[in-house]
């Protein structure tokens, strides 16, 4: 029992530090790309981080609170020209920060800790994509990442996930191997 937990008891960690990699991938996004002051921008519950929200009007609007957070956005680049770097920034950092650690890890002799690490981080982003796409069908609006990249182009999303997935898989089972 001892064993199983010592086992498994890093993954909630590894979850949490998954999902806040996202969640600072959109900060850094928002900051230098887009260039959002860092007081008009705020991880929302640093416990399970849940969304980037920007200041509106005497508030934080959730991006679940399309309408108010795209006016929020506006203030800062009212030409879109940098919204999807913006909203892509999440997945690509944490595709930056995570594969390498992971690589990383596995080659310091912690295979099963950087495999782990890896398939963390497709569980954050299968979950954020399945949360999103349940929230906009409930809802009728975009409600994240990925419902806001397919209102711009449904060829966006599907190439972003589908990036994502290959280079993790592909550093999965290229670790694999060389066990």
């Amino acid at each position: 029992m001892l064993g199983r937990l010592v086992e498994f008891g890093p993954i909630p960690l590894l979850l949490w530090a998954v999902a806040m990699v996202h969640q600072l991938g959109h900060y850094y996004s928002g900051g230098r790309i887009v260039g959002v002051p860092r007081s008009e921008m705020k991880l929302v519950s640093p416990l399970v981080p849940r969304y980037l929200a920007l200041r509106g009007e005497g508030e934080w609007v959730s991006p679940h609170e399309f309408d108010q957070y795209r006016t929020c956005y506006e203030r800062h680049e009212p030409s879109y020209e940098n919204l999807e770097r913006f909203v892509t920034g999440g997945e690509i950092v944490q595709t930056l920060v995570v594969v390498p650690v992971a690589f990383g890890v596995s080659l310091a002799g912690f295979r099963s800790l950087g495999g782990s690490l890896l398939l963390c981080s497709i569980a954050v982003t299968l979950l954020y994509v399945t949360v999103d796409a349940v929230r906009t069908w409930r809802s009728g609006s975009i409600s994240g990442d990925y419902s806001a990249l397919w209102h711009v182009s449904a060829r966006v999303p599907v190439l972003l996930l589908i990036a994502f997935l290959s280079v993790h898989l592909s550093v999965f089972f290229l670790l694999a191997q060389s066990v």
